[in-house]
């Protein structure tokens, strides 16, 4: 069928560009957040370091409750200012989202500057998300 087809009178001729076979990944660690549990009302603090040869095109924090159906909340993760070659991003997840009903899971998504996306925690290593209980 594909030998037969014809294209529409307007369509355009896409070029895909080449992908490197063995791209240079960005390399992103959690950091430990400095309290073992999230309070309801209170702010969570999520950081995470990023080495990522090509840089970074954006970083996310995607949450929700422990609550399968709940979407997830996004907060863009931003370089530290003061310092920004530590490769230390940060972003909260607000003290209002925060709730003793429903402890909370999250995950960082990012893009590097050759549209490389990855998450972390990594799927092919770990359980791809991390889980914080909250303070009842």
């Amino acid at each position: 069928e594909r030998q037969t087809a014809t294209a529409k009178p307007d369509a355009r001729e896409l070029v895909i560009p080449v992908r490197d076979p063995n791209p240079k990944l960005p390399v992103v660690a959690l950091l430990k957040p400095g309290v073992a549990k999230a309070v309801s009302g209170e702010d969570f603090a999520v950081q995470a370091r990023v080495a990522a040869p090509s840089g970074v095109k954006w970083i996310r924090l995607r949450y929700r409750h422990l609550n399968q159906t709940e979407d997830y909340k996004t907060a863009d993760m931003t370089l530290n200012p003061v310092n920004p070659r530590t490769g230390l991003y940060s972003a909260s997840i607000p003290g209002s989202f925060i709730t003793q009903q429903w402890d909370l899971m999250y995950y960082v998504e990012l893009v590097d500057g050759h549209g490389n996306g990855r998450i972390y925690p990594d799927l092919e290593v770990e359980t791809p998300y991390i889980v914080v209980g909250v303070q009842r």
